[in-house]
């Protein structure tokens, strides 16, 4: 019985695996692991599949089509994986997306700097759980998920972005460490039933604000820089939705629970 059932999980990760990809502009790697396309204007893309890595070594990509709502996007990964930024690197497209990500562990690090600009999504992830971390990052359009956020956990660790376009339905959380984040004026982190927003009031998109976090501030359970009433109601919101994101437990134990709503109100209490 036991060698069957090893003999299924086997045939289910090669299927599982069969299915998984990585696209340049809908070009696969060649054998060596580079791709080879004509909107790759300079620079490199390679994979490793034994590392699961795909490396951009001061990648220009470019793709323009007469069809904005074309679905070629211009970065497409199927599974888990890690994006190393070397140098500067660029995506461009005046269609769909520019990177999207539908593994289940995909992190985005590197020396370098990534700029991404598209017509609706610059980077549109699917059930993924995405660190970007170690980079600089501008995006012009939303980082978002069309699944209202279910299963998507963002986590911005020492990174300097620009995130001009929002974050749009992150479910679980978004968690900024050691990190520079230039937002829209008037930019704000809301949870709702639809997921995690960092998001700007229409019309209201030239100027920017900077938020510097070193980690996340204790009892800043709303991720807005300030500990008050507005942090009581989102654990409050966390223990309805079980979420358990680091900002919620509040006192550091196992648990999201009322305990955490205590501790607020004695942090509020101490300033």
């Amino acid at each position: 019985m036991k060698k069957i059932i090893y003999l299924f999980l086997i045939l289910v990760t090669m299927a599982l695996n069969a299915n998984a990809s990585v696209n340049v502009c809908s070009v696969k790697p060649d054998a060596s692991g580079h791709f080879d396309s004509p909107y790759i204007k300079s620079g490199s893309i390679t994979w490793n599949k034994d590392s699961h890595t795909l490396t951009l070594n001061n990648a220009v990509v470019e793709y323009s089509t007469d069809n904005p709502s074309d679905n070629v996007n211009l970065i497409d990964i199927d599974q888990e994986a890690t994006i190393v930024i070397h140098g500067n690197c660029k995506l461009t497209t005046n269609g769909y997306v520019g990177l999207r990500i539908r593994g289940n562990n995909v992190t985005i690090q590197g020396d370098g700097s990534l700029s991404l600009s598209s017509t609706w999504y610059d980077i549109f992830v699917s059930y993924t759980r995405l660190t970007i971390k170690d980079i600089t990052l501008k995006t012009t359009h939303p980082i978002a998920d069309n699944n209202m956020g279910k299963d998507i956990v963002l986590t911005f660790d020492n990174v300097s972005a620009d995130i001009t376009g929002g974050v749009y339905r992150i479910g679980e959380s978004i968690t900024f460490k050691n990190c520079s984040i230039t937002e829209p004026a008037g930019a704000y982190i809301e949870h709702s039933q639809y997921g995690h927003f960092i998001a700007t009031p229409d019309g209201d998109t030239a100027n920017h604000v900077v938020i510097s976090r070193s980690g996340n501030k204790a009892g800043d359970a709303n991720l807005d820089g300030a500990v008050d009433i507005a942090d009581v109601v989102a654990v409050l919101n966390a223990m309805a939705n079980n979420l358990d994101a680091p900002q919620f437990n509040v006192n550091g134990d196992s648990a999201v629970d009322i305990a955490d709503v205590v501790a607020v109100l004695n942090l509020m209490a101490q300033q």
